[in-house]
């Protein structure tokens, strides 16, 4: 095998298009599994339809939380592999194991939905939130920290920039789960608010980096 056959076959063992298109057919699955957790109610006794959908506003609200967040997840992913050229085995196996919280959260959603006011399901959920930001971030240092994975020089301010927006979710999912069992609702409440606080971050990324910059395409 000559050199250029060699490099040919380099490149097409560490393409990182498989990687991408598994991990979006994971996320629709996931995306799918979360709005099967809302179910048509069946009328009984005389019950009128407004008072059968509010005992399935729960779920309602566990799905638009859960949605949230899996969005969340696919646009830190997408914005890590616009920079990604290939594929390595470590970065790999870290991309299934970002995979792994995230295909959990229809778990947690229906946990949520139907015990709202529990304590072990609210922190079972926050267990999950956080487990997702802890394996972005190890994904987003190990990949922005190695040229030879990147299209060009790694940058340091983006890959700053990819840490400091999941920072503060990351602290207030910790807090959400430590009020769990005195103040479940604030508990729940913060759960569906954090998500601001990310797109509060990426905005502030964007219009503080320079035209042009890798920072300009966060999602």
């Amino acid at each position: 095998m000559n050199e250029d056959s060699e490099s040919a076959h380099y490149e097409r063992a560490h393409n990182a298009d498989r990687v991408v298109f598994l991990s979006d057919g994971v996320v629709a699955i996931i995306i799918t599994l979360l709005v099967l957790e809302i179910h048509v109610p069946d009328l009984q006794n005389g019950q009128s339809l407004v008072s059968a959908l509010q005992h399935i506003r729960p779920s309602f609200v566990a799905f638009l939380i859960s949605f949230v967040v899996v969005a969340i997840a696919w646009a830190g992913h997408r914005d890590l592999f616009s920079v990604i050229r290939r594929t390595d085995r470590a970065l790999v196996w870290l991309n299934f194991i970002y995979l792994l919280p995230l295909c959990l959260v229809p778990f947690g959603a229906a946990l949520i939905s139907r015990y709202p006011s529990e304590a072990v399901a609210l922190r079972l959920y926050g267990f999950l939130l956080v487990l997702i930001a802890f394996t972005r971030i190890a994904i987003w240092v190990y990949a922005t920290g190695n040229s030879h994975l990147l299209h060009g020089p790694p940058d340091p301010q983006f890959r700053r920039a990819g840490v400091t927006v999941i920072l503060p979710p990351t602290v207030a999912y910790v807090v959400a789960i430590v009020i769990a069992s005195t103040w479940p609702t604030a508990s729940l409440v913060i759960y569906g608010v954090v998500p601001l606080a990310y797109f509060l971050g990426v905005t502030f990324a964007r219009s503080s980096s320079p035209p042009g910059s890798a920072e300009q395409d966060l999602t």
